[in-house]
């Protein structure tokens, strides 16, 4: 019996209790990468940390002005990590 490679890592991830910190990881990496597509590779660098609490990512922002913009394009920006992270929706808390 043969089974998808991304379903046998999946379960091995969770076996190894590592499944969540995988997600959180990819989910962070996500946003910053949503951020310097939209504002540049620096805007990216002013994440200075994005933790995911549930399903809540908080990002911490060196930036208030950037942080401002963030939250102006909120929606989009859940729309483009959903959109990334196979359909799963993420909610964001942004913080100056």
């Amino acid at each position: 019996m043969f089974q998808e490679i991304k379903k046998l890592l999946a379960d091995r991830l969770r076996q190894q209790g590592v499944a969540g910190a995988v997600e959180a990881s990819m989910v962070a990496e996500a946003f910053k990468q949503e951020v310097a597509t939209r504002f540049g590779k620096s805007a990216a660098e002013a994440v200075r940390r994005a933790v995911l609490r549930g399903d809540t990512l908080e990002v911490s922002l060196s930036s208030p002005g950037l942080a401002s913009e963030l939250r102006m394009l909120e929606i989009d920006i859940i729309d483009s990590l959903r959109s990334k992270l196979n359909g799963k929706v993420y909610r964001l808390r942004i913080f100056a």
